[in-house]
């Protein structure tokens, strides 16, 4: 039997290796969208999983070269390299973009649970330039936990009838500078507006530590992390304050007095984000000076980039010892509180659980990154020695900041990985000069399509991964908020709501009149709600389902838990309902209606980028 001719043989490799770039597409929009079914001609296809198109890629790419080699033709995409060295950034710049829309249109922006309502309402009162809200309901009744059961969830008691914002200021500082220029909406572009941002950091500081082949992967894997796509989803303070702090990095990488300066101003927006970076500031500033080479330049530059971190430093002081009377006083509680060597322990269980859930194993190659930089292994033309110190610096400041978490109180959720996001970009970064390097022992031929192709895979995992996560259903769940905010609206102005969870979200949409069931006795609660039904002063209970056990149980034998029959109103069916009870007889709401009275109704409110609006009393309704 005869051998194939050249021709013949170099075409079947060209084809294979065509189809090994179809099938990693594929691998990429599976891995993305979860996969997908459809009918051809009566026929069910049906992808559920990407492991099948990346086995397919993989043999049909090694068929494909064998083919080409035994043609002893030339290899596809000779150029192709070159072509991602001179024009990656645009790349880079389209996937933030995407990223940008993706998390803008597909986000919660809307004021929920306790941090994204308190984050939004502090910014308003920065507006306002009143960082002081009243809780008038604290002159007529008295509880044991003194002015906390009127506070939302959020704050902090600032004398009688009167509470202060508990978050740090930089968050919401920047959600009120969006807000005085584009409206309150506007708002809500600052945590999609930094996931893009950090993707192009992440880009030109991996540039700078492993080349253009790094600076590629290295945008898709910080743009993709689950962990930074499921927070740009929701209007936290985590986003931010990774691409403040990643910027402070890179621009400290320049030799350059004005960019240290610039770092400088960098590191103290993120600082007043995240004010635990301020233990890191001098840190990092000591690192600089290990990549200048310990000259006096370097010395000078140093201090040129902590002067800003210092001022603010001195500004957060002053404003914690106003607001919460102490500089270790914080929102949150005392800083003696906060921290204890007793946490360290089950912090490093959950910790390294979470690392792997969230980012996969792969985050471990980042270790490697110091000796493949410092070997050429990634760019042979770049600046080794300096790299490699930056490189380890990466290392450190990651370790460091994960210290100052291993200290802190323990959670149990997954998501509070979260809180490493301003160091998570260096690790990741690093990662991806180990993967360039192991694509540099590519032929040329076969090097930038190996890079591009990676890229898109490591986009696409990242970005399926935090969709199985639930970051695109976010908004879903978050829903519910203004599901009850609307439907509050149309009770009597002057009623009082018991809440925890809602207090937040009710407190920005409304004003609402609250009290705080986590710092009520389980003797007060009836006593309370007698005299505000001596007033006239309607009262009504708001909890998620999970939330109604524990109520039951801290209030057990009570008359305010015997109300807890039947609600008056109750979200659709998510994974989480909101509930409102009815507790001191029926009421009738602001326009006459009574809400009190089956059947009930469960309100779908479209999403959002604002606030609630009356118009909406047009949306779809649906009988419980």
């Amino acid at each position: 039997m005869s051998e194939p001719r050249p021709d013949t043989t170099r075409s079947i490799g060209v084809a294979l290796i065509w189809l090994a770039v179809a099938a990693s597409l594929l691998t990429a929009v599976v891995a993305a969208s979860g996969g997908f079914r459809f009918d051809v001609a009566g026929m069910l296809v049906s992808i559920r999983t990407a492991a099948r198109p990346l086995i397919a890629a993989i043999v049909f790419g090694i068929a494909g070269v064998i083919a080409l080699r035994r043609a002893g033709a030339q290899l596809p995409f000779q150029n192709l390299h070159h072509t991602l060295t001179r024009r990656g950034w645009l790349m880079a710049w389209g996937f933030a973009i995407a990223i940008g829309f993706t998390t803008i249109f597909g986000g919660a922006h809307l004021a929920g649970g306790t941090d994204s309502s308190g984050y939004l309402s502090e910014a308003r009162l920065w507006r306002e330039r009143n960082l002081r809200i009243t809780t008038p309901l604290a002159n007529e009744l008295t509880f044991a936990n003194g002015q906390h059961p009127f506070i939302p969830a959020g704050y902090q008691p600032a004398g009688t009838g009167a509470g202060v914002p508990g978050y740090p200021p930089g968050f919401p500082l920047l959600m009120a500078l969006a807000g005085s220029i584009g409206g309150e909406q506007a708002a809500f572009a600052v945590v999609p507006l930094s996931a893009a941002g950090l993707i192009i950091v992440a880009f030109m500081l991996g540039r700078r530590l492993g080349g253009p082949d790094t600076a590629l992967i290295a945008a898709a894997a910080v743009g993709a992390s689950p962990i930074l796509i499921f927070q740009s989803v929701q209007p936290m303070s985590d986003v931010p304050a990774a691409f403040w702090w990643s910027l402070a990095v890179l621009l400290l990488t320049h030799e350059s007095n004005r960019m240290a300066a610039f770092g400088g101003a960098a590191a103290a927006i993120a600082c007043l984000v995240r004010p635990n970076l301020f233990a890191l500031t001098p840190l990092l500033a000591g690192l600089s000076v290990w990549w200048g080479g310990w000259t006096r330049a370097s010395w000078l530059r140093a201090i040129v980039f902590v002067v800003p971190p210092a001022i603010a430093a001195a500004a957060f002081v002053y404003l914690q010892q106003v607001m919460f009377g102490g500089a270790t006083r914080t929102g949150y509680g005392p800083v003696e509180t906060l921290f204890s060597i007793e946490h360290v322990r089950a912090n490093l269980v959950r910790y390294s659980r979470w690392t792997v859930f969230v980012q996969s194993a792969l985050i471990a190659v980042s270790i490697a990154a110091p000796f493949v930089i410092r070997r050429r292994w990634v760019d042979p033309e770049m600046d080794a020695g300096a790299a490699a110190r930056v490189a380890w610096s990466g290392l450190v400041l990651y370790a460091a900041l994960q210290t100052t978490y291993l200290l802190y109180l323990v959670f149990e959720d997954w998501v509070y990985f979260r809180f490493l996001l301003p160091a998570l970009p260096l690790v990741l970064i690093l990662e991806s000069a180990v993967i360039a390097a192991a694509c540099r022992r590519a032929q040329l031929p076969l090097r930038g399509l190996a890079v591009l192709l990676i890229a898109v895979l490591v986009a696409s995992w990242g970005v399926g991964r935090a969709r199985s996560l639930g970051a695109f259903q976010l908004w879903h769940s978050e829903q519910r908020y203004l599901d009850v905010a609307e439907f509050v609206r149309g009770l009597p102005p002057d009623a009082v709501f018991v809440t925890l969870q809602y207090s937040g979200s009710l407190w920005y949409y409304q004003s609402a009149t609250l009290l705080r069931w986590d710092w009520i006795d389980a003797g007060e609660i009836d006593g309370a709600i007698a005299q505000l039904s001596e007033k006239g002063r309607p009262v009504f209970a708001v909890f998620d389902d999970w939330e109604l056990p524990q109520v039951r149980q801290r209030f057990t034998g009570t008359r305010f838990v015997q109300r807890l029959t039947s609600p008056i109103f109750e979200t659709g069916p998510n994974e989480i309902r909101a509930q409102i009870y009815a507790i001191n007889g029926t009421t009738t709401g602001a326009a006459g209606a009574r809400v009190s009275s089956p059947p009930l109704l469960a309100i779908r409110i479209p999403r959002t980028l604002g606030a609630p609006d009356p118009a909406w009393r047009s949306a779809r309704w649906s009988r419980r």
